[in-house]
């Protein structure tokens, strides 16, 4: 058994949207990745491994997972695996619930550390989980909103200023733009390094350094990103793999799958049709 996305569902509200997943994962490696939005999940059976922030980590059931915007991180699950559940928010969701609780204006919130343990965040986002699927918007939106704010209040910082401007962060930071302009575009080193000015081998080791992956591994999970974005407001799964430059769709499905751990078919299907097969949270009293 391999990675499995059982239950998908997304919802309106918290001004930016809210995207649930169930997943059973088994005998799966997720590469180096990453997502545009947050990421909180919550682990229900076994232990998810995974690398974060150069710290390798262990969730285990009844505990939380966190990835922040733009951060790189793994996954990888024996034949035993683990089961989790996952809240995936637009940073502007987070910085404006952020600014709401400091009553100041305040940026999006830092979460330095990969794994929480904390029996009170876990309660609360059970509660949410269980209840998501079925409830009203007024009491969805009441749930999520209790365990943002409390994770925010107990977990969170402000996220650091981007770092002193150096030689090499500009040129990374010029690279990274030129890849963005030019997403569906069958770029080479050698443009990049036309472009920039720069040798081949500084502009890698620059832009490796600065965002965490190589130039080409960073594409493609933009790539990735903005095919999830396409799909979701509407545009067919192959019309949006041409859009970002994949050569086909079975290519944008074989790196969804390995990234996201399910394919793209699964954000056109109707969501809440598909049941999880167990798992589901349950609260706990605190």
């Amino acid at each position: 058994m391999t990675a499995e996305c059982t239950a998908r569902w997304r919802f309106d509200g918290l001004g930016g949207g809210i995207e649930v997943l169930y997943a059973e994962i088994r005998n799966q490696r997720f590469p180096r990745h990453f997502h545009d939005d947050y990421t909180i999940g919550l682990v229900t059976r076994g232990t998810n491994r995974f690398l974060y922030r150069r710290d390798r980590l262990a969730a285990p059931a009844g505990t939380l997972c966190l990835a922040d915007p733009g951060e790189v991180h793994t996954g990888e699950a024996d034949a035993d695996g683990w089961d989790y559940w996952t809240l995936q928010l637009p940073m502007t969701t987070l910085a404006a619930l952020r600014a709401e609780i400091a009553d100041r204006p305040a940026g999006p919130p830092d979460f330095a550390a990969g794994m929480i343990d904390d029996p009170r965040a876990a309660h609360l986002l059970a509660a949410f989980f269980s209840r998501c699927r079925d409830a009203e918007p007024l009491e969805r939106e009441v749930l999520a909103t209790a365990a943002l704010a409390h994770l925010i209040r107990r977990h969170s910082r402000e996220r650091p200023p981007p770092g002193a401007a150096t030689p090499e962060r500009a040129l990374a930071r010029q690279v990274r733009d030129l890849l963005v302009d030019r997403l569906a575009d069958p770029l080479t080193l050698t443009d990049l390094a036309a472009a920039t000015g720069s040798g081949r081998y500084r502009l890698l080791r620059a832009f490796a350094r600065v965002y965490g992956l190589p130039p080409h591994a960073w594409r493609i999970q933009t790539r990735l990103a903005r095919v999830r974005t396409l799909i979701r407001d509407g545009t067919g799964i192959a019309e949006a793999a041409a859009a970002v430059g994949f050569a086909d769709q079975s290519h944008l499905t074989r790196l969804f799958k390995r990234s996201y751990g399910y394919t793209p078919g699964a954000l056109t299907r109707q969501p809440g049709r598909a049941q999880p097969r167990g798992n589901t949270p349950t609260r706990t009293s605190h």
